[in-house]
């Protein structure tokens, strides 16, 4: 229990120095990304939202809609709509990033095969295990074919 209580504490305390380190400079939000991951993975799934609408600003602002940074943005916000049901909206936060992504590190890269992936998780949600098949196959022949069956 006491494990658990100072887990929470870092984290408390590394999210309140993220939010002091945005408010002095966040250029390419990455700052905002990490805050964003961690409030995932603790389930404050709205808070992360917000986190990633604000990074998403500032990476459209510096970097425009055609960049890996922004795809990972978008990915993650794919993600948190998963996690609280909104499959629909993740549907299309995990294309755009699929877009971004197959058009800018191409179909055969690692980061495609994650991304199909995310995708096929958000349709197995859904409830539809044949789109969900579909892209686990793309992304299992991607890692196939760049990292090799080990």
């Amino acid at each position: 229990e006491i494990k658990n209580h100072l887990r929470g504490w870092y984290m408390e305390m590394a999210q309140a120095l993220a939010k002091e380190e945005v408010a002095r400079d966040d250029g390419d939000g990455e700052v905002l990304y990490n805050l964003a991951a961690s409030l995932l993975k603790q389930g404050k799934h709205e808070e992360a939202l917000e986190v990633l609408e604000r990074c998403l600003e500032l990476r459209l602002a510096k970097f425009g809609e055609k960049h890996q940074l922004t795809a990972l943005v978008y990915g993650q916000m794919g993600m948190v709509m998963k996690h609280t049901g909104k499959y629909d909206k993740s549907v299309q936060m995990h294309e755009r990033s699929l877009q971004i992504v197959v058009a800018t590190l191409g179909e055969e890269h690692p980061e495609t095969a994650n991304t199909y992936g995310n995708l096929g998780n958000t349709y197995f949600g859904r409830g539809e295990s044949e789109k969900a098949l579909q892209m686990y196959a793309k992304a299992l022949f991607i890692q196939l074919a760049t990292l090799g069956e080990q």
